[in-house]
């Protein structure tokens, strides 16, 4: 029914931009409401993803700026720009170039992380065989 979003990974979408939008913040994407409920276990207004298009370079993970998902509404000004699921950015970010382009949308901090830095940063020092007791006595 909906083209987009696609789920290529475990809560890892593909869809593209589709236009742009002032009802959105700075920090907010919206998505059309019923291809989210369709394709995907996002939930709207409460999970934040991170957007990296195909042709930009790497820029490290933790470094990208996160966007809520909005659900965009037939009523909302935004809605006519995600008619197959696409990505409406804020006003704020326009830039004629990239719509059209595809998107990937990662929500797996969101899912899998939801801010407990703490249990990522031990695992991370687990895994390099470093012990975290070791490093507080040093200082």
């Amino acid at each position: 029914m909906f083209a987009y979003p696609m789920e290529v990974v475990s809560d890892i979408y593909v869809s593209r931009i589709g236009g742009f939008s002032c009802e959105l913040s700075r920090r907010e994407i919206g998505i059309n409401a019923k291809a989210l409920e369709v394709n995907t276990s996002i939930i709207a207004n409460e999970t934040y993803a991170k957007l990296k298009f195909f042709d930009e370079k790497p820029y490290p993970y933790f470094f990208r700026r996160s966007f809520r998902i909005i659900a965009l509404e037939e009523n909302m000004e935004g809605y006519e720009f995600s008619p197959n699921g696409e990505v409406v950015l804020p006003a704020e970010l326009e830039d004629e170039g990239v719509v059209g382009k595809e998107v990937m949308i990662n929500t797996v901090e969101s899912f899998r992380i939801d801010g407990d830095y703490g249990t990522v940063i031990r695992k991370i020092f687990d895994r390099a065989g470093i012990c975290l007791g070791d490093l507080r006595r040093r200082n």
